[in-house]
Parts: C-alpha cells; structure tokens; sequence
C-alpha cells in the first residue's frame, strides 16, 4: 500500500458513492458522468493492483493544476513543503501512472511509467485517444503539467529534478500517440476509455480492433443493470466477459498455436447469483442483448467466422533482437537522421520486414512494422538527454512480432517518403562536397558507395531540380539583382514607377512598382481602392504591401504594390502611399457629382499599424473608409462573438430608425462595446451615414477589405519565394490579369 495517495487515486483514496442518477445516464443516447467512471474503476480494480501502479481519477488534472499554481505562488510555502515531504516516496522506486482525462464529453488515456533514479526519468510516455487523433494539444498540456508535479514535488533536490524542471519539453521526448479502437457514436467515449485503461492493467496490446462499438453497446447494457441491481456488480471478473481479449486464456508456446474459440458476451458468463438480482427487466435485456450477437455484420463477430476444418493463415509470434544486438549491445551513435534511415533500410532487406514512420519530431524517428497484422513491433531512435547523437532507445521498443503476413512493397506512399527524406539528405551531401553543381548521376553514385542505397536515375533528377529550386529562393546573391531588374523595368515600360532604396549598410530596404498600365486603368474600373498588407513568408521575410481594385467585370485587380524589409508599420505605409500618389495621378481625379467634397476615388483599408495617419497625410481629399469585417473581430476579441454579431447588421442598414434600435440593442447588452463602436466615426463604416450626408462619395456596395484579402492568396506562391521572383511573379500574374480583362 502506497504511502501518500497520488493525485486523487480512485483505487487507494477515499471510497465513492455511488449515484443512481449516473447509472441512469448509461441510457442509449446520453452521456457517461465522470463520478460513474471513477466509481466503476474503482469498484474493479480495488485490492487487485500491485504497489507501483497508480490510477488517477477525473479530478487529478485538477489535482495537478491546482498544486502547480501552489508551486509558483510564494503564499503558499508551507503547504508546498508539507507535499514535498509526503511525496518523496515516489522518487525513490519506479512507478506506472495511469489515468483517464475529461474535456468537454472528450475521453484520452495517458499511460506514464516514471522512475527518477534512471537517466530517462519517463521510460514510457503513452497516449491513447478515445475520440479521434485529434486532441494532441491537450494531451501536451496534460503531460505537461504531470511533468511540472513530478520535478516540483516528488522529484524535489532528487536525481533529474533540475534537467525535468527547467526542460519544458522533457517529456515530451518520450511521448507516443498510440492508435486505439474508435468509437462509432458521440457519448461513448467513456466507456472506451475505461476499456482502455482495463487492457493496460492487463498487458493486452492496444490496437483499434481490440474489441469494437458491438462490445461497447453490450457492456453499457449489462452495466446499467448490474449496477442498478447490486452497486458491487462491476468486478474485474464481471467486466471482463464483455471483452474478448480480456477473457480470452493465455495463448499456447508457439509455433502452433491452435485456434481460441470465444463465445459471444452475455449476462449467462456473470453467474446465476447476480442474473437473480437483476429481476425479469434484465434478463430480457440480456436476450435482447444475445440476439444483437448473434446478428451482428461483418466485423462485429466475436468469436472466429471460419467454418470447421478450415485452415487459416500462419499467425508469427518471435522475437527480433536485430537492433538489440546491433546497437544498443553496441553502444552505436547516429551521427544525423539519414544514417538512421539507411540502418532501418539495411534491416528491411536482411530481414524481409516493412517499417513504417509513424511519428517525426526533430531527431527522433519511431518505426513500427507493417508485414504483419496488428503487428506491436516498434522501434525507436532519438537524443539521449545532455548527450550528443541519436541513440537506439530499447526501453522504448517492443521486439516482438506478431500477428498473420501482409502483403506489401517497396513501392507504398511510406517506402517512397522515407526515399525522399534519405535522398535529400545525399543532394546536399554532393553539393557541399563537389565544386560544381550535383547531378543526377553523381546523387546514384553516392547513395550507393555512401548510404548503400540504390536510386533510380529518375528519382535521382527529381532531387537535384528540387535542389536548384530551393537554392534559388534561398540564394543571397538574388539581391544583387534587383537594382539591375528595377533599372530594366523602367527602361522598358516608360511611365512606371519603379523606386528602391537601400539602407546605410547598402542592404535593400524597400522597393515599390507600378506597371504604367495601372494608372489608364483606373479610368475603367470600380472608383473604391482597398489597401492591405501581408509577411512574406520565405527565409528573407519582408512585408508585401498591396493596392487593389475591382474592374467593370466584377474582378479583382492589383494596381501597384511595394516589399519592405520591415514589419507593417506606419512609416512603411506612408512611404507606400507616397509612391503610390506619385505614380497613380487618377486616384487623386475631382468627383464627377457637382457637390462631393471628396476625390473619385474611396479608399478601403482594415485601420491597421498607422494606415489611417498615413491616408490622412498623402490622400487629404480622398474619402477613407474602414472595414466592417476587421471591426467585428475587434469588437468580437473585446466583448464575445455574441456581440460581435450585431457589428454587420449596424454596419449595411440604410434606415436610421433601424440603425437607432440597433445601437440600443447594442447599448444595453455591452456598454464597453457600445463605448467603442462610437468612437468610431459613422462616415467611415456605416451605411447610414450616407443618408445625413450628401457629400459623401459613393461605395457601390463595398464594405471590407476582402479584395485585398484575395490578392493576399492570389499571390501566395510569391510570398513564399525570395524577392526578386516574387515581384517577377507579381508583375506576370498583374500584366495577364490586364490583358485577360481587355480582352473579355
């Protein structure tokens, strides 16, 4: 008997009630409570763990948070002393944690064996989850936080607490998400988890036809009428005629092991005693519950479908201790990840098997085999803690295969992803050894005498022209071009406006173009211009500033547009409009409507980084209008989506009464939000305004920034390459969008 509880345990803490309004919750269509969860783990599992083995109840997370916050806050001295000295138990012997976390109707397993005098604290790190393989994020944060309890309570000024405490990501190391059976509704996430959880406690190996929804459907059945008739019904014993592996008797030695028949489910495993205590109800329950057995579809059997006499296929069941004897005996060190490959590839070919990555996170590289079915071999390879080099990781590892032969190639999507992952590795190598540029032939020869590898020529070409790709936008030596490609630029496209300008360490700074077709073009096309920036994304970052119309057919249209080296900011975007008055002389036109107070032209933007000073400053005459879109989400990131929503209705209303009603509406349910909106000035976002102002240039129905926005995708490549493919690929897309638009 463990000494301390940990982190709430169902098994040796405090005995649970039992609720009958939880137990009525195992209807079909509702949820399981967690209560009902730690009380049916509890129930099963008491006096039949060993010592070492800790299963936390729904409310240890909290536990965890809770004693964290206590560790960081300074107030709280005396009661993190008290937990120190009453968990240092657990740093002194090796422990398995085991625990079934909750959020929102969500169910994950995390399965966590600790021992604090080893180099590797966390000797396995598992995470099942119920639901999808979906919620990695959470369960990050999950281990995170057992991580943070461990090195500040039981680890304290013992062994690795101060590489657990100050790594973050220590955990992490060793962390595996495992696949697991799915279930095939929304409110049985529970009990799945709970099945987990009971072939962990029994060693069975985890895989996603384990046991099925069939068998889940059949065990919430009998448990709502086990439990509502006799509050002790759900023992291990109980539990375990539900589960075919788990009722399962041990398989014979190999090499023959003979065919285990198993019987479908029913309330006649549990025993005449209890089917006596659960009146006539559930005994017609159980017949209803045989009957689905006996009818189940194809999958869903629960015992072997082949006819008498029928010879099945050979099930395997050895042991491999190929990397055992190689490496780990050997104390070898992997210098980088490709030699990791080519020793995982010198063992498919000595041994037959197909390995699969299934998971990649910066040096580590975790194989499992696919030759067989529902094969549990898996290997390992990553970073020791403090220590240079990928090592083999055999505590990690399961050595054994298992399970009938699967026919497979060389030619699958994984044989040809882990080939493009070594073949990059080899490019780079000739690159940086040969004086001129690789080819494909010198790629063949090296992945033979180096990496005992055999490429096909083609594969080989494949790899060196994504080579020369990627050498081109990551090449320095393209900003040597650019001040040659702008003087170019205006020397054959008289009218443009090209200007670049370095800073005081003759780096370029920024640079603006403007095709001379844009300025006729702003005579035909919609008079509303939306301004917006975008990052660039490659290795030379910058910011991309944009310009953009709608044409007569309704399309979207980049007039001029600037890269600086900077964030977007205000002087970026004063510089830019600068250049962009000097160059367009039609967007500063007078209105044609006798009256109007403004320019032809309204300029849209999303009020961002000093876009509204610097509008203010370079286009005075110009109407400057603010996208509702970009208010909304302020509005929604201050004060909630609910109110948010009142944002475009305010917004496109042409009826003042209407527009009064609606800022009441807003008034009463945020007054802060109310504050906010009228601040704002209705001239520039709301259509009502139009109707007490005559002077006001019309916006043909233009409320946000969304064309810019669009020109932001339509030149997403671009952003993604070095500076001057990025305006050469800008400038092409801009002078075939003009023409394609004459044209039509």
């Amino acid at each position: 008997m463990n000494p301390i509880p940990f982190a709430d345990d169902p098994v040796r803490g405090k005995p649970i009630s039992l609720a009958m309004g939880d137990v009525e919750g195992l209807d079909r269509g509702q949820w399981l409570s967690t209560s009902l969860v730690d009380y049916v783990l509890q129930t099963s599992l008491a006096g039949k763990l060993p010592d070492h083995v800790l299963i936390g109840s729904s409310n240890c997370l909290t536990y965890f948070h809770t004693y964290n916050s206590k560790l960081r806050n300074e107030d709280d001295t005396h009661c993190v002393q008290q937990m120190r000295d009453g968990l240092q138990p657990y740093a002194e012997s090796r422990y398995r944690f085991i625990s079934a976390a909750c959020y929102n109707s969500h169910f994950f397993v995390v399965d966590i064996t600790f021992d604090n005098r080893q180099p590797n604290v966390f000797q396995r790190v598992n995470v099942f989850d119920s639901l999808s393989s979906t919620a990695r994020r959470r369960a990050t944060a999950v281990l995170h936080q057992v991580q943070t309890f461990l090195s500040g309570f039981c680890f304290y000024k013992l062994g690795h607490h101060q590489s657990v405490l100050q790594d973050p990501d220590y955990i992490m190391q060793m962390a595996e998400f495992r696949h697991c059976p799915v279930q095939t509704n929304g409110y049985d996430c529970g009990l799945f988890a709970l099945a987990v959880v009971w072939h962990l406690l029994r060693d069975k190996d985890i895989h996603p036809s384990v046991f099925t929804q069939a068998h889940i459907d059949n065990f919430r059945v009998a448990l709502r009428h086990g439990l509502s008739s006799n509050p002790g019904w759900a023992t291990m014993d109980n539990i375990a005629c539900y589960f075919p592996v788990l009722s399962m008797p041990a398989p014979p030695p190999p090499p023959s092991p003979p065919a285990i028949e198993i019987s479908p489910p029913s309330f006649t495993s549990v025993g005449d005693a209890q089917l006596a205590g659960c009146g006539p109800r559930s005994l017609e329950v159980a017949n209803v519950a045989t009957e689905r057995n006996t009818d189940a579809g194809p999958g869903m059997e629960f015992g072997p479908t082949e006819e008498p006499g029928q010879e099945q296929d050979p099930i395997l069941d050895y042991e491999d201790n190929y990397f055992q004897d190689n490496f780990s005996s050997k104390g070898v060190v992997f210098g980088t990840v490709d030699d990791v490959l080519v020793a995982t590839n010198e063992y498919q070919e000595s041994s037959g098997n197909v390995l699969s990555t299934v998971r990649t996170r910066g040096n580590a590289r975790t194989f499992v085999c696919i030759s067989h079915a529902n094969c549990p071999f898996c290997v390992k390879f990553g970073p020791m803690p403090k220590q240079e080099g990928i090592f083999y990781k055999p505590e990690n590892c399961t050595i054994r295969h298992r399970g009938a032969k699967v026919v497979s190639s060389k030619s699958g999507k994984r044989f040809k992803k882990r080939c493009k992952e070594l073949l990059r590795g080899i490019v780079y190598d000739v690159a940086a050894h040969k004086h001129g540029p690789p080819t494909a032939m010198d790629v063949m020869k090296t992945g033979v005498h180096k990496k005992k590898t055999h490429l096909k020529y083609y594969q080989c070409y494949r790899g060196v022209r994504e080579w020369k790709a990627r050498k081109e936008i990551t090449d320095p030596m393209s900003f040597q071009l650019l001040g040659p490609y702008v003087e170019r630029f205006r020397e054959q496209n008289p009218g443009s406006r090209a200007v670049m300008e370095r800073g005081n360490d003759n780096r370029v700074k920024r640079l603006f173009i403007c095709p001379p077709f844009s300025n006729e073009a702003l005579l035909f096309v919609r008079p509303v211009a939306s301004l917006d920036a975008a990052h660039m994304k490659s290795e030379w970052k910058g910011t991309l500033y944009i310009a953009t119309v709608k044409s007569a057919l309704d399309k979207i249209y980049p007039i001029a547009f600037a890269i600086t080296a900077d964030n977007e900011n205000g002087q970026g975007w004063d510089w830019f409009l600068r250049n962009l008055d000097a160059g367009l002389p039609n967007l500063t036109i007078a209105h044609y409507r006798v009256g109007c107070a403004y320019k032809l032209f309204l300029l849209q933007s999303d009020r961002q980084k000093g876009l509204d000073e610097a509008c203010k400053a370079c286009f005075p005459a110009n109407h400057h209008c603010y996208c509702a879109i970009h208010i909304r989400r302020n509005v929604e990131g201050r004060h909630g989506k609910k109110i948010g929503a009142l944002i475009p209705g305010l917004a496109k209303t042409t009826s003042l009464p209407d527009r009064d009603a609606k800022l009441a509406q807003l008034r009463r349910q945020s007054p802060p939000a109310y504050d906010f909106v009228k601040d704002i000035n209705p001239k520039q976002w709301m259509d009502s305004a139009w109707l007490e102002d005559d002077t006001l240039p019309p916006r043909y129905g233009v409320r946000s920034s969304n064309i810019s926005e669009s020109a932001n995708s339509m030149f997403e490549r671009e952003r993604s390459r070095n500076w001057l493919e990025a305006i050469d690929g800008i400038l092409k897309k801009m002078s075939l969008r003009i023409q394609t638009s004459r044209e039509e």
